[in-house]
Formats: C-alpha cells, structure tokens, sequence
C-alpha cells in the first residue's frame, strides 16, 4: 500500500519514531482523531509524551527493534539516525517508512485550503496570528504550530477539513513535500548553511515551493523583503504583496509606537481600512500582521474581526515572552537563534524601560555559530551586559572546533559562562530591581529564565 492509501483506511496503524517531537506529537494526534491506531517512541519522556499518553497512545521510552509489531507504516523525522533500530526492522518488515514532512504533506491533502506559512523568520508568530485570526473569524481551521499559542491550548487545534494552517520550514527543503493552497514567505535570509550552499540555493528552495501552490491558488510575498522580490516574477500562481509602500497589496503608513507597541493605519488594495494596533513588540510584527490580514481578507474574514484579534494577540511561547520576575526585574525569553532575530529580540527590549538590561545568548548549532559568527557577535553588542553559554548541539557534533568562546572573545561587553547553571548563578548575584533579563536561543535557555522566577 503507498501512503495516501494508508490514510485512507480509519484502521491503519502508524507508527512514529520521535514522537515526542513537536510536529510529530501533532500529527500523532491529528491521525488518532482521524481514527488511526497510533504507537510511538522517543528517547525521552517529555511534555509532548506524556500528553499522548494520556490520550491511551503506547508509547515506549527508548528505541528497539521490538517496538516494530504489525505496523502499516513507520514515520520518522530528519534527526534519525539511518541505523536507528526500529528504522532497520520496519526495512527489513517492508514495512512503509517516509519522514515527517512527506506525512505532513499528504495529511494536508485531504483539506480544500491548506495554508502554508514559510519564511527564514517569524514562521511560529505569523501562524500563531493566523490561527487567532480564523478562529475569530468562524472558520474553525485545523492548525499545527512549531511552538505553543495559548488561544488553541497549545501546538495543535483540530478544527474541520477546511482549512489546514501550519508552517512550512525550508530545512532540507522539507517543504517541497508540501501541497499549499496559500503559501505565505516571510522572508528569505541565509541559514541552515549545513544543508544549503548559499542565498541563491535558499533562493531557488523558496521559489520551488512557491510553485507547488495550487493553481487555484496564491503567494503572499514580503514586498519589503529583497530576496523574496527576487523571485516574485519567476512565480507562476497569483501573487500578492504586503510591506510599508503603497505598491503593496496590503500596506502600512503612519506607524506609530505607543508604550512600545506598533499602532498602525491599513491600506488594501489603495483603500483605507482601519487603524491596527498590536499588543507585541516591533516592526517585524507590523509585517507579520499584515501577512496575516492580507490572508485573512482574501479568505473573506471581517476586516473588524481580524483588527480585534489582532489586539488580542499578545504573542506564541518564546517569542519575546515574559516569564515573570526575579528580584523585581523582569525576565523576558526568545526563542531566537539567527543574527536577524537577536537583533528584534534585543530591539523589543530595548523599547521598555530598565535600569540594565542583560542578554543571555546560548548559541544553536555549531554549523549555524561558525557561520555567522561575526554577525552574532555585531548584533550582541547591543546588548548592555551579555552572557554567553555553551552551544546547544540539537543534532550536530563539533566537528568545526567552534565554541562559544570563540564567540564571547569578540564582544567588549560579553561574558563567556559556560553551564546554564553557572549562567543563573551569576544572574542571581548582579539582577537587581528594575532591571531586564532576556534569554535567548533555540535550545534549553529557557530554563535560566524559569529557575529565576521560581526563586
């Protein structure tokens, strides 16, 4: 049986090696309410697995080839191993294995309008506001988030088979399995330079998946962004645009900050539409939004719906999100991890008032910190007083002999502190009242910023 077959059938069991991981958890669960049987294993007994658990999926701690017993289908991520045991077996089964973003893309096909939210940056915020936005407006959409959105009670709403809004992440091109209806680009930077070469290789990635939108459909482009304007005209669907210019389909003027927020008029199609305010930091969010509305509008949402949701949206889970306080100084965590977002990080904070402001950096990668070490190290000068601890690795080695040393070395006002532990401490002995902490980066940093707060 091929893979659309197998989702075909309400009885097909499927298992997930890796389940525990965020886009995996959610397809895990997007597939038991379609009425699969679903099995799983993860290295680890985290959040995401105990909340399966808890919806009577089996669940093993711990990879074995014995885990592999009369599946229709073994599903795994990129950070497998080839030589993962239960990858082995279910070969030598014949049994049908593909990875996450083939099963994501074939899921998506069973719903009229998947829509598709791409981008080097700002993926999890700008879906995040989608999903607030079309759940206000009635649409009752199925969405999937890389990280965690209060509104929907966490990563997955399973909505009807209407619309389908998830991120569509350009790593190993995995988005290339996908099957848009709508297809927003954020942005286009480099990154990920373990996989691609260069900005043109990044380039033509984004432009292949722009064209696998529906032909029905539409692409929504950064009009602000040059890289996207690069590939604008090499698009054969619908395009619209949105920035800060009146040859946007959808633009911004008279931007304004109050008590550092942005408060916006909107333009569509030349027409004045209304004032927006946001309750999240930056211009990258003015952006955002308006990807958001332009979506939102063409899909026939209240203009005074998405203005009012909007509002509402205070932000996703370590997107500049405040964590409580320590010694009545405020601690603030990012889940940024490339120049662009530590620059937007460090510039929201820079908004609100404090004393001293400290950074703590935990760089992410060490392919990612050889990279674009320089620009890491220009963009954390703006930080006052920045620590820096050692590399989150995710699913690299140190092959490079990089380290965050390296790092710290070219930053006047860096400390390198090389533990969590040892960063928190150090955090403890100089926070004061009034001051600001912000925690940043893609792995475990977070954890300094709620060991604090629980203090």
């Amino acid at each position: 049986m091929n893979l659309d077959s197998i989702l075909r059938r309400k009885d097909s069991k499927i298992h997930f090696i890796g389940i525990g991981g965020v886009s995996m958890s959610s397809l895990a669960k997007l597939l038991l309410d379609d009425g699969h049987y679903i099995t799983g294993s993860d290295m680890n007994e985290n959040e995401n697995v105990l909340k399966l658990k808890s919806c009577n999926i089996d669940i093993n701690v711990g990879h074995s080839k014995d885990n592999i017993k009369n599946c229709d289908l073994v599903v795994y991520t990129a950070a497998i191993s080839k030589d993962n045991p239960e990858l082995k077996e279910a070969e030598r089964k014949g049994i049908l294995t593909v990875e996450r973003c083939e099963l994501l893309g074939a899921v998506m096909k069973k719903y009229k309008y998947p829509i598709n939210i791409s981008g080097t940056h700002g993926k999890t915020t700008t879906t995040s506001m989608f999903a607030g936005v079309f759940v206000d407006g009635n649409k009752n959409p199925t969405v999937s988030i890389g990280g965690d959105y209060n509104k929907i009670g966490g990563n997955l709403k399973i909505g009807e088979k209407e619309y389908f809004i998830c991120e569509a992440c350009e790593y190993v091109e995995s988005f290339l399995k996908f099957y848009p209806y709508a297809t927003v680009i954020l942005n286009i930077e480099e990154d990920h330079l373990d996989y691609f070469r260069d900005i043109e290789h990044i380039k033509s990635s984004f432009l292949k998946f722009a064209n696998r939108t529906d032909e029905n459909g539409f692409v929504i482009l950064n009009g602000e962004d040059k890289n996207c304007m690069d590939i604008k005209d090499k698009i054969n669907r619908k395009v619209y645009t949105f920035g800060l210019s009146e040859q946007c389909d959808c633009y911004a003027k008279n931007i304004e900050i109050e008590n550092g927020r942005p408060v916006y008029d909107l333009y569509i199609s030349g027409n004045y539409k209304g004032k927006i305010r946001l309750s999240v930091y930056g211009m990258h969010n003015v952006l955002n939004s308006l990807a958001t509305i332009l979506c939102a509008d063409i899909f026939g949402v209240e203009f005074e719906t998405a203005k009012e949701s909007l509002y509402e949206f205070t932000g996703a889970k370590r997107r500049f999100e405040y964590k409580g306080k320590f010694n009545n100084a405020e601690i603030y965590d990012d889940y940024a991890h490339h120049p662009t977002e530590i620059k937007t990080a460090i510039e929201s904070a820079k908004k609100k008032e404090y004393d001293n402001l400290y950074v703590v950096f935990q760089p992410h990668t060490y392919t990612r910190t050889k990279a674009f070490l320089d620009e890491f190290a220009e963009v954390l000068r703006m930080g006052e007083n920045v620590i820096i601890t050692d590399i989150y690795a995710a699913r690299e080695k140190n092959t490079l002999g990089i380290t965050s040393k390296d790092l710290s070395d070219k930053i006047p006002n860096a400390k390198y502190i090389g533990t969590l532990e040892s960063a928190e401490e150090e955090l403890r002995k100089t926070v004061k009242e009034n001051d600001l902490v912000v925690t940043i980066g893609a792995g475990d940093v977070y954890k300094i910023g709620e060991s604090l707060v629980r203090i």
